[in-house]
């Protein structure tokens, strides 16, 4: 943006000190609006990111939200600031230009009739199509392509070490044969949750249903196979203060990454909220059985022992009503902390 102030001449950035700090102000709205909910849309249908549903549909309501106010304001306006284009245009357009290629199908571009008309202004400029090409509108909007992201994401297959070649010892004189000692039987180690009684409920089917159908079909297929005492909701807050969002980045990425071993007792969401110096990490874990799930092995609670552990009474409306907004993805603050970030497990 810098460059594109520096080169675009007092036409593009604007003549006096108003019209500069007008254009600088669609400029920030740009980057710091309009891009981010554009790349939760977008970002999956190029293989990027995982189709997380939550992340998505959030996603298009930004993107709905910052559309609408957008027709607003053009309503009356050919460009956004001014009588002529300027970097607010250009910069805009450009955020813009791959939604109207792959999102913004025909009714989409119709309830957005002001912001449809001022684009197809912007993008039919010479010098736009001359530095950009043709603009194409979307026909159909974009999904999810799930062979494009595992081509994008392979996983890495683990290499065995090549063999040294080590060199032959010589065999010691054998010795009259001892009575060998009787072979102890070794333990095997206790199963997690061996003691609870069977479930219906499976942890793969309850994450694939999380991450690809509605919140309703989640919650039906939970209430269904989640019964008393085989299965437990737990919240959990970091007991100590975190000012950076890096390093609450680092933790939650390394709780994950620990846990793995966890993976298929238990579903987990991490939020981080505030902003910084004064971050909270709050989330919420379902796991196997009625108790501190953690506790079941040593490796599991590494981590999990610096959070303050609360058990939700899912049975109860407020705690129902807790877990569903986890589950919807609607948990937009904690404690009056805006959300700003989230992990999933």
């Amino acid at each position: 943006m810098a460059i594109a102030s520096y080169v675009g001449g007092p036409t593009l950035r604007g003549e006096d000190d108003f019209t500069r700090a007008q254009i600088t102000q669609f400029i920030n709205v740009a980057e710091n609006k309009l891009f981010p909910a554009a790349c939760q849309v977008l970002y999956p249908c190029w293989g990027l990111m995982p189709n997380n549903k939550n992340v998505v549909s959030k996603g298009h309501e930004q993107l709905k939200c910052f559309m609408t106010s957008m027709n607003k304001f053009l309503e009356p306006r050919t460009y956004l600031v001014g009588e002529c284009v300027t970097l607010a245009d250009i910069v805009m357009t450009v955020y813009m230009r791959d939604l109207y290629s792959m999102m913004f199908d025909e009714s989409s571009r119709a309830s957005y009739v002001n912001v449809t008309r001022w684009f197809d202004t912007i993008v039919h400029q010479d010098e736009v199509v001359r530095i950009l090409g043709e603009t194409s509108y979307c026909v159909k909007p974009a999904q999810f392509d799930a062979k494009l992201f595992n081509q994008n994401n392979p996983k890495q297959k683990k290499e065995a070490a090549p063999k040294k070649d080590t060199p032959k010892k010589e065999q010691p004189k054998k010795e009259e044969a001892k009575p060998a000692a009787q072979e102890q039987p070794k333990q095997e180690k206790k199963k997690p949750f061996a003691d609870l009684a069977p479930t219906t409920f499976d942890m793969d089917s309850f994450k694939r249903l999380y991450w690809n159908e509605s919140t309703e079909a989640v919650m039906s297929y939970f209430d269904e196979h989640c019964k008393a005492g085989g299965w437990s909701v737990w919240t959990s807050v970091y007991k100590f203060p975190m000012n950076k969002q890096t390093k609450a980045n680092n933790l939650c990425k390394g709780i994950i990454q620990r846990l793995e071993t966890f993976r298929k007792f238990g579903f987990g969401i991490l939020y981080s909220f505030g902003d910084e110096p004064d971050l909270v990490i709050a989330g919420v874990w379902l796991g196997r059985g009625d108790k501190n799930f953690f506790l079941e092995d040593d490796n599991w609670n590494t981590d999990m022992d610096n959070f303050e552990l609360k058990k939700v009474d899912i049975h109860q409306e407020e705690g129902r009503a807790l877990w569903m907004r986890f589950v919807a993805g609607n948990v937009d603050d904690w404690e009056g902390k805006l959300f700003n970030k989230d992990f999933y497990f």
